[in-house]
């Protein structure tokens, strides 16, 4: 019975010749990936370095194509061809410019100079410990996305067997973090009285924002990209179908997509909203451009960012320091919990893919409900 053949991928006994003085050659038998066997061979100085050479170029055999950057690349190599990867993705504009900023102003400093087979999980944990005391749970948390992007690129290449970040624990909020927030019906109605006697909200168009923003649950930069053809009155629904962003070559301009997937949807809006978009409908020039429904006062599209600090600081003259632009969507979403929707329910109509971010995030808990006291008396 004859030898068995070698299983596809891989190599037999290696071999070795002296050429010269100075060159030693290293060869075995490598089973390629279309069945047939061929003989590699690799030189060096040494046995050690031709050996080391004949089994890296094994290793890239077995992966069926040549890795774009060498086995012993930095960490920093393999971020700049994951980062044109990104650029070059369908992902939304704020995320690339996020994934870019935290490569550059968190990663890179820790991790860049670290060839790959450096980066461990302890130098990984160290990195996530730093970034979450000095910036937070949520950058700690893009900290760990972006390595992890990066580090699985190095994978799929066969540079690294296994991905260390899957061993990095996650970091999570402190116990004593704060519980999401609602707006009870009560501090709405608050707050709405206090912007409409506000001068600066009022110059800034902020109280018909924020009352869409409450009838609706959308997002600041979804909001601002609304226009009338987004709208079916007849129907009251909205088609969520873009998001104001910041372009760094083009400024801004109204990306043609929410920012996921999950946030191209069609909501229904109640009647006092329908009645907010008619008289914004009403009062929208003819000749508007961009035709936006809540433009900036000066009729060009408004900025997200610079929104949500006139909306700090109207929050904050108007006596709600503890809220913030989120809070609108979180109480969107505690009333929707509040009238028995579904957490799925909830989150197609907030835009997002996960029901459980909805209910760990964006449902207000701690409120105090009288059909609990209701139930438990049928109890005793």
């Amino acid at each position: 019975m004859g030898r068995p053949p070698l299983p596809v991928g891989t190599f037999g006994q290696i071999h070795f010749l002296r050429l010269d003085k100075h060159r030693v050659a290293a060869r075995t038998y490598f089973r390629d990936l279309d069945g047939r066997r061929r003989l590699v061979t690799r030189y060096g100085q040494t046995r050690a370095q031709a050996e080391r050479r004949l089994r890296e170029a094994l290793r890239d055999r077995s992966t069926g194509a040549t890795p774009p950057v060498p086995a012993d690349s930095r960490l920093s190599d393999v971020a700049a061809l994951w980062l044109a990867d990104v650029d070059g993705s369908d992902r939304a504009s704020g995320t690339k410019r996020l994934y870019r900023f935290v490569t550059d102003a968190y990663v890179l400093p820790a991790l860049g100079e670290l060839r790959l087979r450096e980066v461990t999980v302890p130098a990984l944990d160290r990195l996530l410990t730093s970034v979450h005391s000095a910036h937070g749970p949520a950058a700690a948390k893009s900290t760990r996305s972006v390595v992890s992007g990066i580090l699985g690129l190095a994978v799929r290449h066969g540079l690294l067997v296994a991905n260390p970040v899957r061993e990095t624990p996650a970091r999570r909020a402190t116990s004593g973090s704060r519980r999401p927030r609602a707006l009870t019906l009560a501090e709405a109605h608050q707050l709405r009285a206090r912007l409409a006697v506000d001068p600066t909200a009022l110059r800034q168009d902020l109280p018909d924002l924020v009352d869409f923003l409450l009838g609706t649950g959308l997002r600041i930069g979804e909001a601002c990209a609304v226009r009338p053809t987004d709208l079916d009155l007849d129907a009251g629904t909205l088609t969520v179908a873009g998001t104001v962003t910041r372009d760094p070559l083009l400024g801004l301009l109204i990306q043609e997509r929410p920012k996921t997937d999950a946030g191209r949807r069609t909501i229904a809006l109640p009647p006092q909203t329908l009645d907010l978009l008619r008289r914004r409908l009403a009062r929208l020039p003819a000749a508007a451009d961009p035709p936006v429904l809540f433009p900036s006062p000066k009729g060009l599209l408004r900025d997200p960012n610079n929104t949500s600090g006139d909306l700090r600081q109207a929050l904050d003259r108007a006596g709600f320091l503890w809220a913030t632009s989120h809070t609108f969507r979180r109480t969107v979403a505690t009333r929707l919990d509040d009238a028995g929707l579904s957490a799925r329910q909830i989150a197609d109509h907030l835009g997002h893919s996960r029901p459980s971010l909805t209910q760990d995030v964006y449902l207000g808990r701690g409120t105090v409900s009288p059909l609990t006291a209701a139930a438990l008396q049928r109890s005793l």
